[in-house]
């Protein structure tokens, strides 16, 4: 990477050789202490924008550092893999500081053991390998019919090839109508800048009406099941409700959750995936000519740029992290986008390299335990599906335009990938 000495550097070349898929400048060394905002400035555009400068110099110096919010925040892979599903942390202290996100203490999302593997039984059979294999036939039905109706060599790599397929994936699971895309993008979009460290004025506003628009949309999908009943996974939600294997908020809520978020990190994988392959040539020509590595090449995109950075626990006892004691009741801001470039874990961290050994190969960006996403199965499958329906009818793929991302320092967010697609 170049980007200190003046010389030009390319996007490929940050993705073979540079920090971030942004290709941010690393910051200087200097030699005072630094505050704990000026290792992780969370609200900056600058960090939003490209946060792996700033991981790779706290992760160095500062592994376990306490930030200007009061949370502890761990960066190291090893510290995030022992204490992330260490016993004393726990995900259901602070919904009640939650606001309208507080939603989530209904589901999984929310619920420590022994709640959370009852709620999670509902939903596991549905995205199992061989059932997902049915789902992805959606993805890849919807990804060639938006193909099939280009008018020019160019289109939305974002709208049209990952929040359409994979919505419409979603709502064939939940056997719902899968109208609107857009709306439910819209809303669900409102509702992320809450998540993060430190909070713009008028987010917790937008949260509201985000949820509120989305609670709209979901009461009137389940109040049409419980008239004409299927067999998608609302019907199988409410049947459950109604034996009393869970509560009427806890179905809704999981709904909800499912209808809102499914397009949501998935399509960020495709669309990061695309972009990534149109910068590098050589791995979209290695994806379409030899179908065992496809899977490697998913995988080190998850690694490489996943679209949630971190995760929230609360302690419920003493615990020492790295030689720093943290007390019962604190916060900990585990850093997966950070731990999935550890250069202790994975040789030349930076680099996007889809030949890395198995040992190198396990990032977190699907968490880790009993918390780990129930739906990474489904995910990795529509982006390769789609993947491969690409491959299988353009030889190249190209960067239009620059893409536009609306980040926050909690997740990652296209709002446009222009692609030109050469068949």
């Amino acid at each position: 990477m170049r980007a200190n000495s003046g010389e030009t550097t390319t996007r490929a070349e940050c993705l073979h050789g540079g920090i971030g898929i942004n290709c941010g400048r690393m910051l200087p060394a200097g030699d005072g202490k630094l505050s704990a905002y000026e290792y992780l400035p969370w609200d900056k555009p600058d960090f939003e924008r490209d946060p792996y400068p700033w991981y790779a110099r706290a992760q160095a110096e500062v592994p376990v550092l306490r930030d200007d919010t009061g949370s502890f925040v761990v960066s190291r892979y090893d510290d995030i893999m022992e204490f992330g599903k260490h016993p004393t942390m726990s995900v259901e202290p602070g919904w009640d500081l939650a606001g309208p996100w507080s939603v989530a203490r209904e589901t999984v999302i929310g619920r420590d053991v022994p709640e959370h593997t009852r709620l999670r039984r509902q939903t596991n059979k549905w995205f199992t390998p061989k059932i997902v294999r049915e789902w992805v036939a959606t993805t890849k039905a919807v990804t060639n019919e938006v193909i099939d109706g280009m008018r020019s060599d160019t289109l939305d790599g974002w709208h049209d090839l990952s929040l359409l397929p994979t919505h419409r994936t979603m709502c064939r699971v939940l056997q719902v109508p899968d109208h609107d895309a857009e709306g439910v993008m819209a809303e669900m979009a409102a509702t992320m800048p809450m998540l993060s460290a430190l909070r713009r004025p008028g987010t917790l506003e937008m949260a509201e009406a985000g949820f509120a628009k989305l609670n709209d949309r979901v009461v009137p999908l389940i109040e049409a099941k419980r008239t004409v009943p299927g067999d998608g996974l609302v019907d199988a939600l409410l049947s459950a409700q109604s034996r009393g294997e869970i509560s009427e908020r806890e179905m809704q809520a999981t709904i909800l959750m499912l209808y809102g978020l499914g397009h949501m990190d998935v399509g960020y994988i495709v669309a990061a995936g695309l972009s990534i392959l149109a910068q590098l040539p050589d791995v979209y020509d290695a994806f379409r000519s030899r179908p065992e590595l496809r899977d490697a090449i998913v995988n080190e995109i998850v690694r490489y740029d996943p679209p949630e950075l971190s995760f929230y626990r609360v302690t419920t006892a003493d615990v020492t992290i790295r030689g720093t004691d943290i007390p019962a009741g604190s916060t900990i801001r585990y850093l997966l986008a950070a731990a999935n470039r550890d250069p202790e874990i994975f040789t030349d961290a930076q680099r996007f390299d889809y030949t890395r050994p198995t040992e190198q190969s396990r990032n977190l960006s699907f968490g880790m335990g009993v918390h780990s996403c129930v739906g990474q199965v489904i995910s990795r499958a529509e982006a390769r599906a789609v993947f491969e329906v690409v491959a299988s009818r353009f030889r190249r793929i190209e960067l239009a335009e620059s893409p536009e991302m609306d980040n926050t320092d909690f997740s990652r967010h296209f709002t446009k990938l222009t692609l030109r697609l050469t068949p």
